[in-house]
């Protein structure tokens, strides 16, 4: 039955919470996909919010991921790595007067192997928006109509699904940056109203306020580029997953080369980044359970390990400072310790930076969060997009330009395309020396300022994410010297034929 398997979406695993067992599969469909009885149970529990308000009444969506462990379950990836399912989660709480806590909680969850989480989140919403979550008719409507879709592919594609049609933009890459903002020259169309299938899922206009400070925004920014650990802790799954989703989305078109979980909970899997066994790696993982937290923290410290960045969001007295207080008399503001039985954690180590903040960039994120005006506030998404992928082009100019430059190509004549094995990174840091860079660096003088653009640069190609870069460039490169691209860009429609 694995060829019945959509392209688009693996299933819909619809789960309840029983009061007496825990999270159980109320349904699946189709009913034929061979989930191993492991991954059933991990879609279970992470399809759930660890900390759940009982007067919560409004559906709350986020994201997760877990190792296929499925042996029958044989899925073509485009994007490593080629072992993980993704599922995006709507989850619903409603008063029930029949049930033991006086309400039932459920999630539907659609399981892909595919990144498209705004997309799917759109379906979701679709579905549930004037109905039941757990409807069979309308689940298995809905495959029905997924599996009908040609494959998806770079281009432009109109789908239709229960009654309209969804626009959906697919970049050859998912770390193509900017996807889903208007603008003067978009990078794949120009027609308006369209979704992007990478695009983030959350804006910043709802994530700064939770913030600690807003020059955090250049630590995280650093970490990430340099494929740095990261773990965000907030109240919600739903904010954990923007959070990441926006948070990565900084760095595009460097893909970030670690695990990326956007919400676990105490039953996940640690394995896919050495904890409890496995390999150690980078990651950035959500979480809302604080205990969780210091189990991570306690892995990392035992394995002697570099500890992660901790982004604490929570609700915060006052407005967002711009800069943070170092002061360890400053327990009641944003520097809080994460109070826990056998000891706090420090939420907000101090970090090393490389970068110096723009001033003017700053303040203008200070005046919108300042101002009640709704318009103001839906400027600040693009606002931040725009800033920290023209950053990142400039960071990627000089390497661009030498690797145009200096580097002695290997070219397959048969496939005409160009690979980057004599790179040389010294060489590089080198010719950057000479050259220069439009970054802007911190340092009192210009002998402090150089140790920190060699240091961030010299960083940058130690790490996998100078790798998972170099090899989409090359990736697209091939595609486009063999005419792949322009050959799957067009329109296509998801009407059957």
């Amino acid at each position: 039955m694995a060829n019945l398997i959509s392209p688009w979406a693996v299933a819909f695993v619809v789960c309840n919470f029983n009061t007496d067992l825990g999270p159980e599969v109320e349904f699946q469909y189709p009913p034929s996909v061979p989930f191993s009885t492991a991954d059933l149970t991990a879609i279970c529990f992470n399809s759930f919010p660890e900390q759940q308000n009982s007067e919560t009444a409004v559906d709350i969506s986020f994201d997760f991921a877990i190792t296929n462990n499925s042996p029958d379950l044989q899925l073509d990836s485009p994007q490593t790595p080629h072992g993980s399912l993704y599922g995006c989660c709507i989850f619903r709480q409603q008063f029930d007067n029949t049930m033991k806590r006086s309400f039932n909680q459920r999630t539907l969850v659609l399981i892909s192997h595919q990144r498209f989480q705004s997309f799917y989140h759109r379906l979701l919403q679709h579905m549930t928006k004037s109905g039941p979550i757990s409807n069979p008719a309308t689940v298995e409507a809905a495959y029905s109509q997924i599996a009908s879709w040609p494959p998806p592919a770079p281009g432009r594609h109109d789908l239709p699904f229960l009654g309209s049609v969804i626009t959906l933009d697919i970049a050859p890459h998912h770390a193509f940056p900017l996807q889903g903002l208007p603008g003067s020259a978009p990078r794949i169309s120009e027609k308006p109203l369209s979704l992007y299938a990478y695009e983030p899922f959350g804006s910043w206009d709802t994530i700064m306020p939770f913030f600690p400070c807003i020059t955090d925004l250049y630590v995280l920014y650093e970490k990430l580029l340099l494929c740095e650990s990261i773990v965000v802790i907030a109240q919600s799954p739903q904010l954990c997953s923007e959070a990441i989703s926006s948070l990565l989305d900084l760095i595009r078109p460097v893909p970030y080369a670690g695990e990326v979980r956007p919400y676990m909970t105490m039953q996940s899997d640690f394995r896919c980044i050495g904890i409890d066994g496995g390999t150690p790696r980078p990651y950035i993982l959500g979480i809302t359970n604080p205990f969780l937290l210091k189990r991570v923290l306690s892995a990392t410290a035992d394995k002697k390990r570099a500890r992660p960045h901790i982004l604490y969001l929570q609700n915060y007295d006052g407005p967002v400072p711009a800069k943070r207080h170092h002061s360890l008399h400053r327990k009641s503001s944003r520097n809080a310790l994460l109070d826990l039985p056998g000891g706090g954690i420090d939420a907000q180590p101090p970090s090393k930076r490389f970068l110096k903040s723009d001033a003017s960039f700053v303040d203008r994120i200070d005046l919108m969060l300042r101002l009640d005006d709704a318009h103001q506030a839906r400027q600040l998404d693009p606002l931040i997009r725009r800033y920290f992928a023209e950053l990142t082009a400039q960071f990627l100019a000089p390497l661009t330009r030498f690797m145009a430059t200096s580097v002695s190509p290997d070219i397959d004549a048969s496939k005409r395309w160009t690979s980057y094995t004599s790179f040389s990174a010294s060489d590089f840091l080198r010719d950057m020396a000479k050259n220069g860079t439009a970054v802007k660096f911190r340092g009192q003088g210009p002998i402090q300022r150089h140790r920190y653009r060699q240091g961030l640069y010299e960083s940058f190609c130690e790490s996998p994410n100078f790798y998972s870069w170099l090899n989409m460039k090359t990736t697209l490169e091939k595609e486009a010297s063999a005419g792949l691209l322009g050959a799957t860009a067009g329109s296509s429609s998801g009407k059957p034929g």
